[in-house]
């Protein structure tokens, strides 16, 4: 899922009726907490260098057998741990850059803190329903329609970076910490845009 286009959503069905005033200075904290937070996240990941779970886990269990899913439509069973496999499309490879911190995690936090802080709720409730059988993974895959709902933007965002881990993209650690990255970089960029708006950066 790519966050810039979900944030800049959300921030434009919100912003109906807002004036062009409004619109600008949403638009400017937004965009510079997403530059902010990719200077951040990149910068944890080349410095803590780790691995992928790709890597960490067959590593880990090479010549041990653990349980795996085995590919679409295939369920899961136990296979050699150098051939586990994330759940995600075979022809999709995962990022080959550092793990630590989850890119996506840290996008999403700082966009919702910025939106949070301009409309000063948390309030979401929206939803979307998965057709049955949409899946780009597995045929059939849903059974039956499912539907996603997040009655707040943190409940969304965070989804978003849960999302990677349920992929197999990233750990708990990158993703939990990267939220908390996100959220101080969008604090932080909201409260040095006030200044800029008030004309005494």
């Amino acid at each position: 899922m790519s966050h810039r286009p979900v944030q800049q959503f959300v921030a434009t069905e919100a912003r109906q009726g807002d004036t062009a005033d409004q619109d600008v200075k949403l638009f400017f904290a937004l965009g510079n907490a997403l530059l902010d937070a990719s200077i951040f996240a990149w910068t944890a990941k080349f410095q803590y260098d780790s691995e992928r779970p790709t890597t960490g886990i067959r590593e880990r269990y090479r010549g041990q057998m653990i349980t795996s899913w085995l590919g679409p439509n295939k369920g899961y069973g136990k296979v050699p741990g150098e051939r586990w496999l994330p759940y995600q499309a075979l022809n999709v490879v995962t990022p080959g850059f550092p793990e630590y911190v989850s890119g996506h995690s840290t996008f999403s936090a700082a966009g919702r803190a910025v939106i949070n802080k301009f409309f000063g709720t948390d309030n979401f409730n929206a939803k979307v329903t998965l057709a049955a059988g949409s899946s780009k993974i597995e045929k059939g895959v849903p059974a039956k329609p499912v539907v996603l709902t997040w009655k707040t933007l943190d409940a969304m965002a965070d989804q978003a970076g849960m999302s990677r881990r349920y992929g197999g993209i990233h750990f708990q650690s990158g993703d939990q910490q990267g939220r908390a990255l996100g959220a101080l970089t969008g604090v932080n960029v909201w409260t040095t845009a006030q200044s800029y708006f008030a004309g005494t950066p």
